[in-house]
């Protein structure tokens, strides 16, 4: 078995509302995005290694926990994932990761204050596009990361863009922002448009 991991499925205390349950249990979407990370890094990097991830935007912390889940250093995958970091300017994603998922840290912070080159692999799931400036962002993003940033996000959204977006994002754009080897892909989990993940090797 591998350590700590059945303090995913602990109960939490009786006293958190359904809507902070619902955010913290069944965030089904964030999950699945971060499924389909996996499967792209893994199809990216292709020997053995261990890589620290630092996942800014993290929301919940319950996809960045599942990302961990699949690439523990205990998995056979090749690509193994220690430490992982989740990062959020909610505070309570401290609360979310500290009694649900022990495996990860979080920390309520703002990616400006992170130390230059402090993880490998930086990781931001759909939250771009949730921002009003995109560069200036990725440029933080970049300089944390030591090997490479990895954005995924809506790829042509449809009008009139969901709630708490400010930006359409495309293949296009994401490309003049430097990055390279965009996917684009159906995703079931979002019906606005496709969904994009992109890596800048650094």
């Amino acid at each position: 078995m591998l350590p700590n991991l059945q303090s995913v499925f602990e109960p939490i205390p009786e006293d958190w509302d359904d809507n902070r349950l619902m955010r913290m249990r069944c965030d089904s979407q964030s999950m699945h995005f971060y499924g389909d990370i996996s499967h792209y890094l893994v199809r990216r990097f292709t020997e053995f290694e261990t890589m620290s991830v630092l996942d800014v935007g993290a929301r919940t912390g319950a996809g960045t926990a599942l990302l961990r889940l699949l690439h523990h250093p205990w998995a056979y995958t090749r690509l193994k994932f220690d430490p992982v970091v989740a990062l959020d300017l909610e505070p309570d994603v401290v609360r979310f990761v500290q009694h649900e998922f022990r495996d990860i840290t979080a920390i309520c912070e703002d990616v400006h204050n992170i130390a230059d080159n402090s993880y490998d692999l930086v990781i931001c799931s759909h939250t771009i596009e949730h921002l009003y400036e995109v560069q200036p962002f990725i440029n933080q993003l970049e300089r944390v990361a030591r090997r490479a940033v990895l954005v995924a996000c809506p790829i042509d959204e449809k009008e009139p863009l969901t709630e708490g977006h400010f930006q359409r994002l495309t293949a296009e754009g994401l490309e003049k922002l430097g990055f390279q080897d965009i996917e684009v892909y159906e995703s079931f989990q979002f019906h606005n448009g496709k969904c994009g993940i992109a890596i800048k090797y650094l």
